[in-house]
């Protein structure tokens, strides 16, 4: 039996940091069109859906090729609501009301708009293979950023390394590798309805590069990610 995959991109329209931020041009197109996009092109996913609140960020994913089989509850579209309760309601919402139940869904999402479908394919093939509850596109851990070199400000206003005594002993030998999510997330529908969790007991990373795992938060994020896409092209073009 093939496996039923979907991808999902969460998109509400109430962004207070970046008002409008699903649907603001980079590059000339709006963000959720990068990941609809890459998802459209997979040979290997059944459907590509954006959930959203919003109509205007609904028009716009229908233009893309997303669906929109339902708007997404209020409840569901506020500043504290976590991102696995909006996936966890899509899946059991298509199997109430149309009797499809997807094995995996994938996220992806309008903010994190560097994805291809090749990474898209690559998570897929790795949880078939595997059996996996869920895979995570991760990136490595700078030395700067090591949690071995990161400092806490004290109440007295002092500062100190959280993990001095690691820190000093691995100043001269190889530190232990930290990984970053960066930008997908598989996960099965049995980690989704019955764990509550994007991230099961088996979970399986799927490395690339740092700079996938760009999140824009403020419009002045969009001008990294816009130089890193003129940068690939005119390397793939030379």
């Amino acid at each position: 039996m093939q496996e039923k995959i979907i991808v999902v991109i969460p998109a509400r329209g109430g962004s207070k940091r970046f008002p409008g931020k699903n649907i603001y041009p980079l590059n000339g197109k709006p963000l959720i069109s990068y990941p609809i996009q890459a998802a459209k092109a997979s040979k290997l996913v059944d459907r590509v859906i954006v959930s959203t609140d919003d109509e205007e960020i609904a028009k716009v994913a229908r233009k893309f090729g997303a669906e929109i089989p339902f708007m997404r509850p209020s409840d569901l579209a506020t500043d504290n609501s976590a991102v696995v309760e909006t996936m966890t309601h899509l899946v059991l919402e298509l199997q109430k009301r149309e009797g499809y139940k997807a094995d995996y869904a994938v996220l992806l999402q309008a903010a994190t708009p560097l994805v291809e479908t090749e990474q898209i394919d690559s998570v897929i093939r790795l949880a078939i293979d595997k059996n996996a509850d869920s895979v995570v596109t991760v990136g490595q851990v700078n030395t700067v950023n090591h949690p071995y070199n990161i400092r806490t400000i004290k109440d007295d206003g002092t500062m100190k390394f959280w993990q001095e005594d690691l820190h000093y002993e691995y100043l001269t030998k190889e530190k232990e590798k930290f990984y970053f999510p960066a930008n997908i997330w598989l996960s099965s529908f049995n980690t989704l309805v019955n764990h509550k969790k994007l991230e099961g007991e088996k979970n399986y990373p799927f490395i690339v590069k740092p700079i996938y795992g760009l999140d824009i938060d403020y419009k002045e994020d969009l001008e990294l990610i816009e130089a890193w896409m003129v940068y690939k092209k005119n390397k793939f073009l030379n």
